[in-house]
């Protein structure tokens, strides 16, 4: 099975709880599967490795369909966080997210991440 991200996005968005269940990467991880690429579950923080063993490869510039943002940690959060882009203004998680940062303090602290896609 090749690629799909309009898949592994409406996978995301059909299973996006109101708030977060603190699981983004097993969120993130489950919908790469369902749109065609095995990905180990990993930590948010060990989830570049995953994403680069499972073919995906950082990119730069604005994000498209499919797309997973990785987020480093920061002081208040020590695993980070990782969603997926719908191509349309918003990312998910294990939740609907109302940016790609998916709090208030991701929001004020604007720790690094990087875009990872899927060719």
């Amino acid at each position: 099975m090749s690629w799909d991200p309009g898949e592994a996005v409406s996978y995301a968005r059909r299973h996006a709880h109101l708030h977060t269940t603190h699981f983004c990467a097993r969120a993130v991880a489950a919908a790469i599967n369902a749109g065609g690429v095995h990905i180990d579950s990993a930590d948010a923080r060990d989830f570049e490795y995953a994403l680069t063993k499972a073919g995906f490869s950082q990119v730069y510039g604005e994000p498209v369909k499919g797309d997973i943002a990785v987020i480093n940690p920061f002081s208040g959060s020590m695993y980070g966080h990782v969603c997926i882009y719908d191509g349309q203004g918003t990312w998910y998680s294990d939740f609907t997210q109302r940016s790609m940062y998916p709090g208030p303090g991701y929001r004020k602290a604007a720790p690094a991440f990087k875009i990872y896609r899927h060719p």
